[in-house]
């Protein structure tokens, strides 16, 4: 293994903007951090784009800046701060890591990571590159499942901008959790997307008719819950498509703030609003609950990790020197195929 560096490079935002593209992004050279006790450092192989990620870019605050970017990603183990916890994690294994400490961001080289909590083990026999997404996503099509069936009893469910990579994945796992999901899009290729992955149920905005089609499929499969990644008007339009004491789950804001709901429909039909949020799904409970509800998640997602499974995502490689150009230009396409991944090997 080779020596570890006195100091990296690392991503961060050094001036708000009005989107992605107006901001100011550069890259600073900082001391590698040292694990401290239960901790481990991390080589940094790859770090995924989340479009959740965008709007920390251009709406921080001036006064914080410099801010670091990015929230997950996957390396390699190169030393240990020792301690009980730290030692199931061997030293050169393949690793995904989250929720970092010390407002640390994944775009860098290298990361110091929480080893309970923050570092998941991923398949011997999956490249390391290619669990840089292992979080986010997967685990939130798992939790979005888990509240529809287990929290809101439902059957099936409603799903907002579902050509996504998240809304692909919940197409691909919801069948093995028996549960049925509305799907809704906005254009017809990503219908036609959504439906080569074998979804049985599309809707597509765009249609002049769309608001009573989902009306329809809502009654047919007696959905009570929609999760609304979109915000705007597009919670209103779920809110009326769902019947009496039906439930709205709000965990996107790409409309920007909630429109078009009918106080009525609260007040008198007890439907209500809520928000889904990843990290209160996975600490509901308390620890014993977490610790389990984490080890059923990871085991799902690992399996689906490999060619063909339901949590595998499919990238555009990209560079620190390079992640904003390509990060408009994906934005400008509005393309939902493929996650923008920071290269660093």
């Amino acid at each position: 293994m080779s020596e570890i560096p006195t100091t990296m490079k690392r991503l961060v935002v050094t001036a708000p903007g009005k989107d992605v593209a107006s901001c100011t992004i550069e890259i600073e050279e900082v001391p590698v951090p040292k694990p401290a006790r239960g901790e481990v450092l991390i080589k940094v192989v790859a770090a995924v784009i989340n479009p959740s990620d965008y709007g920390s870019w251009f709406r921080c605050k001036p006064e914080h800046c410099p801010v670091t970017m990015g929230k997950e990603g996957s390396g390699v183990v190169v030393a240990s701060g020792g301690g009980l916890s730290s030692l199931p994690i061997r030293i050169g294994s393949g690793v995904g890591f989250c929720n970092l400490p010390y407002r640390q961001g994944s775009y860098s080289e290298y990361v110091v990571a929480t080893a309970m909590g923050s570092v998941f083990s991923m398949p011997d026999d999956l490249p390391t590159e290619d669990a840089a997404a292992f979080f986010v996503n997967p685990y939130t099509a798992i939790g979005i499942i888990d509240t529809a069936k287990s929290t809101e009893g439902a059957k099936a469910f409603v799903h907002t901008a579902a050509a996504s990579q998240l809304g692909q994945m919940i197409v691909k796992l919801a069948p093995s959790e028996g549960v049925e999901v509305i799907n809704v899009v906005r254009r017809e290729e990503q219908a036609e997307l959504l439906k080569n992955l074998r979804a049985k149920h599309v809707v597509v905005s765009s249609s002049d008719s769309w608001k009573e089609e989902l009306a329809a499929k809502v009654k047919e499969l007696g959905a009570t819950v929609a999760f609304d990644a979109v915000a705007g008007q597009s919670t209103g339009d779920m809110m009326d498509a769902l019947p009496k004491k039906g439930t709205v789950y709000l965990y996107g804001t790409l409309a920007g703030k909630v429109s078009g709901i009918d106080p009525i429909d609260m007040i008198y039909h007890g439907k209500k609003l809520k928000a889904f949020f990843l990290e209160n799904w996975i600490r509901q409970g308390g620890l014993l609950a977490t610790a389990i509800r984490l080890k059923m998640a990871g085991g799902k997602v690992n399996d689906g990790l490999g060619e063909g499974g339901w949590s595998r995502t499919s990238f555009m490689d990209t560079t620190l020197e390079n992640v904003q150009a390509d990060a408009v230009r994906l934005i400008e396409k509005s393309a939902t195929g493929q996650k923008l991944r920071v290269r660093f090997d």
